[in-house]
């Protein structure tokens, strides 16, 4: 399987087996398979080789890593998919445009990183903490590193406003105006920036199709993967840079300079080399799926309620729902941004996006309701349903609760079909990080009995 998407929150890598088993125990390899919350596609991903598979995600970057790994491509695409055509004319055009305006921070961070060699205190360190803290970025152009004075203006309100009213301008400078430090160096917004208009500017030009596009884009969301300077190595919350004492006595001193180092490693990464390193992986490794599969960006009512479904032969749906209030376009808002591209208005410390969507699933007062509505649809359209859940504290709703809902709409046994599986749950925000947990995984049939008749048929 080919990992375009990394660190998912929630993703399924450790426990895909029993998922997988739970599917095709009721589920014929003639039918199709439906992940109505794909995500990073993992489950989806495994189950390509046996059955059709079809995925949905509200969050438009999960829609284009969908696209990208699970619908069918020409071989002769995948041949054909070229890193120096992304890093020719467009991409050089942008990046020595972004180059001139941002010349005297740029030179100052190059500068800093150099002089930082493999020392991470003292004063060299400090005069690079005091650019990691004071970068300009949108909405804060009152208070900013030195080193911005000659470009502050390109940060300026009057400046996003001509973007946002028409974000194909030249050069594309997204990144390097909102999340250059601490996400981010400034050197790889750019690099971020001119790779994003550069792929662009080739499907404007036609010199490449929306299906290598969407695969372009999918390497590059997997770069901003490697590169993210956040607690978790999500988008969630920027990593700070903590202090030190001068004589490197204090307990914690041994593990901030762990961290200060990690930090450097990854504003040291290029981003070209990440890309062309991935788009390589990617040609040798694909292997096509079946040409039925289909990736949807909707939300997941208005698809099972619409006729989009009707000709893809769908026996089972998987379910894997938000289980916590911590939403996803928190976790992922700056994919999503490198996707809509649209300079978003932004907001707190995490530079979050304003409109960023928030699940029914991930709200307590709603979850319960929207569950039972979520199984009604599944069941109205004919369709078993598979479902995993975690059994933590920090879940909406308790596994006990599904069960019931499952048990209403599907009827009891041999229709509701309950196993588990333990693995190991990143503890967000408490301690201990790691936690022992149950994945709860639900099997509800339409008629048990009549897929084993349907199954003897088939054997």
């Amino acid at each position: 399987m080919i990992d375009i998407m990394i660190r998912y929150l929630g993703i399924k890598t450790k426990i895909v087996s029993p998922i997988t088993k739970a599917i095709e125990e009721i589920t014929p390899k003639k039918y199709g398979v439906l992940d109505l919350f794909a995500g990073s596609n993992t489950v989806a991903c495994a189950l390509m080789k046996d059955y059709s598979v079809f995925t949905n995600d509200y969050q438009k970057y999960s829609y284009v890593a969908a696209r990208t790994l699970i619908e069918a491509h020409p071989q002769s695409l995948i041949k054909g998919l070229s890193s120096d055509k992304v890093f020719g004319k467009f991409y050089q055009a942008n990046f020595t445009e972004l180059s001139k305006r941002f010349k005297t921070p740029l030179r100052t961070e190059q500068k800093l990183l150099d002089d930082i060699e493999n020392t991470y205190h003292g004063s060299t360190f400090d005069k690079f903490v005091a650019f990691f803290n004071s970068s300009a970025y949108v909405n804060e152009t009152t208070s900013y590193h030195s080193s911005f004075a000659d470009c502050i203006s390109f940060f300026s309100v009057k400046e996003i406003k001509r973007y946002k009213a028409n974000n194909k301008l030249f050069p594309y400078t997204l990144f390097s105006t909102y999340y250059a430090n601490p996400y981010f160096s400034l050197r790889q917004c750019l690099e971020v920036d001119s790779l994003r208009y550069s792929i662009d500017k080739l499907l404007e030009s036609k010199a490449i199709t929306p299906e290598e596009h969407n695969i372009y884009l999918s390497c590059l969301i997997y770069c901003l993967n490697l590169i993210v300077i956040s607690v978790g190595d999500h988008f969630a919350q920027p990593q700070k840079i903590q202090d030190v004492t001068k004589d490197l006595s204090d307990s914690n001193d041994k593990k901030h300079l762990r961290e200060r180092k990690k930090i450097i490693g990854k504003k040291r990464q290029v981003v070209q080399s990440i890309f062309t390193q991935k788009l390589m992986e990617f040609k040798e490794e694909y292997v096509p799926g079946n040409t039925d599969n289909k990736a949807f960006n909707r939300h997941y009512r208005d698809l099972l309620s619409s006729d989009d479904l009707d000709t893809c032969n769908i026996k089972t749906v998987y379910i894997d729902p938000p289980y916590t209030n911590a939403h996803y376009s928190r976790f992922y808002h700056i994919p999503e941004t490198l996707v809509l591209y649209d300079y978003p208005d932004i907001a707190f410390q995490g530079r979050y996006r304003t409109d960023r969507y928030q699940s029914e699933f991930g709200i307590k007062r709603q979850a319960m309701v929207e569950f039972d509505r979520m199984l009604k649809l599944v069941k109205g359209r004919k369709y078993n349903a598979v479902i995993s859940y975690s059994d933590t504290s920090q879940c909406i709703l308790t596994i006990d609760d599904i069960k019931d809902m499952c048990i209403e709409v599907y009827g009891n046994k041999p229709n509701v079909i309950v196993d588990t599986a333990d693995h190991m749950y990143r503890n967000f925000g408490q301690k201990p990080n790691k936690v022992l947990a149950k994945e709860y995984i639900i099997s509800c049939c339409i008629n048990a009995e009549d897929l084993l008749e349907e199954d003897e048929e088939q054997k």
